[in-house]
């Protein structure tokens, strides 16, 4: 169902419910407030935030998780963990891949990253994954392409 939501409360609601993960792992978590409103679903939205959020708490050992929102309605997640090899980027968003990470930590299935962007395609929204190993991850979810319900 696709109409107006704020942002910051979908955000808020993912956030919520790692709020355990982030205290047992000791991640801080800077969040800068924003009022963007976007047009999406907001139950698929949240299942795509929580698995970028599930993703930077299970690499990141240390360090902290920064959320914001940049111009042209972009959601930016950031974090300090252990980052993505750059051979592994291009195939991130395939079914079951897992990359070095995955197979070393043995916790991943490759399945999250695919269906969130199957569901990123589906809401038409945009998504793109940056990273360098040991300095962190950067996921950033654009907005800009749906302008009206």
């Amino acid at each position: 169902l696709l109409k107006e939501y704020p942002l910051m409360l979908i955000v808020k609601q993912a956030i919520k419910y790692y709020t355990r993960s982030f205290i047992s792992k000791r991640i801080s978590l800077d969040l800068k407030e924003f009022d963007t409103v976007v047009i999406t679903d907001e139950k698929w939205l949240l299942f795509v935030i929580k698995q970028i959020l599930s993703n930077a708490l299970k690499y990141t050992a240390k360090g902290k998780i920064t959320i914001c929102v940049v111009p042209e309605k972009t959601l930016v997640v950031e974090d300090t963990g252990i980052g993505i090899s750059a051979e592994d980027i291009p195939r991130i968003f395939e079914r079951g891949f897992t990359g070095y990470n995955g197979r070393m930590a043995k916790k991943s299935t490759g399945i999250g990253l695919y269906l969130s962007k199957q569901i990123i395609e589906q809401l038409n929204h945009g998504i793109k994954i940056s990273s360098e190993p040991g300095l962190g991850t950067k996921v950033e979810i654009n907005f800009a392409n749906l302008t009206e319900v």
